[in-house]
């Protein structure tokens, strides 16, 4: 099974019928897997490749620089380091939608980066010095703000799908104290024999809370979504290219749509041909 892939530039610059069957597209292929492929999302390669570049820069930092700007855990938001074991899907998450039996002691094997806002003066976001990473911070902020601009019209073609009037979903999505986020994520070297015991994943099966996740991949396999027409199955979510962007529904607009929109269940994992090393 692969995922479908569609063109936002027909909604955002299409006539009529082209921008009426890109929401309807949208709509059906996230309702049945819970996530979709999107390409013309006005995203440059550019852009793409220069995040990446920073990713690999960030979490190539010696360990103390790192450790100056770590997420302290608890309930607030997500900013700075979280250092490999810091976040865990298997306890994070299974007591939301997921009810899993899933034993709390699994562990994933990733640390990743976070950011808000940097309009929330409630939580700031906490960056390395600039004389460490210079760059990074501007970079990061700008990307911030392209993403969103990307997800408000991913949003506002489903608002035109469910016929709802502009500004229902995305006024809950832009105000100033809003939730949003954006992650970097490293997946460091593991020996196949650790994560063959069945202790450790990179990130074991669990849904998001929020509303969209917007993901760009790199070009090793590991994604992978629930093949909801098979129990337990899981198909890969490959990748082409860099610029395809991954769509996947979240916990929340699950309850905003009344479960129209099923959130997508998905873990990460090591590619197929490695499973059995």
């Amino acid at each position: 099974m692969a995922l479908p892939t569609l063109d936002l530039s027909l909604f955002t610059n299409g006539h009529h019928d082209a921008r009426e069957a890109f929401a309807a597209d949208l709509r059906e292929e996230l309702s049945r897997h819970g996530f979709v492929k999107i390409v013309g999302h006005g995203l440059s390669n550019e852009d793409i490749g220069e995040v990446f570049e920073w990713n690999r820069r960030f979490f190539q930092l010696n360990f103390d620089d790192k450790a100056a700007i770590a997420h302290p855990g608890g309930s607030e938001p997500q900013r700075g380091w979280s250092a490999v074991g810091k976040e865990n899907a298997a306890s994070l998450y299974r007591t939301g939608f997921l009810k899993s039996k899933t034993a709390i002691t699994l562990k994933d094997s990733r640390e990743h980066f976070d950011q808000g806002s940097a309009k929330d003066l409630a939580y700031p976001n906490k960056w390395p010095r600039e004389l460490v990473l210079p760059g990074f911070r501007d970079l990061m902020e700008s990307w911030y703000e392209k993403m969103e601009q990307v997800a408000a019209r991913v949003m506002g073609a489903l608002e035109h799908s469910f016929q709802l009037a502009p500004g229902s979903f995305l006024d809950k999505m832009t105000h100033e104290k809003n939730a949003s986020e954006a992650r970097l994520l490293n997946y460091p070297a593991i020996e196949i024999q650790e994560i063959n015991q069945g202790a450790v994943s990179r990130i074991w099966p669990h849904f998001y809370l929020g509303v969209i996740t917007l993901l760009f991949q790199d070009d090793v396999e590991g994604l992978e979504c629930e093949d909801r027409a098979s129990a337990d199955t899981f198909f890969s979510v490959g990748s082409n290219s860099r610029s395809e962007m991954v769509v996947n529904v979240s916990e929340t607009l699950q309850r905003w749509t009344n479960d129209s929109l099923p959130a997508g269940l998905h873990r990460v994992t090591v590619p197929k041909e490695f499973r059995e090393a």
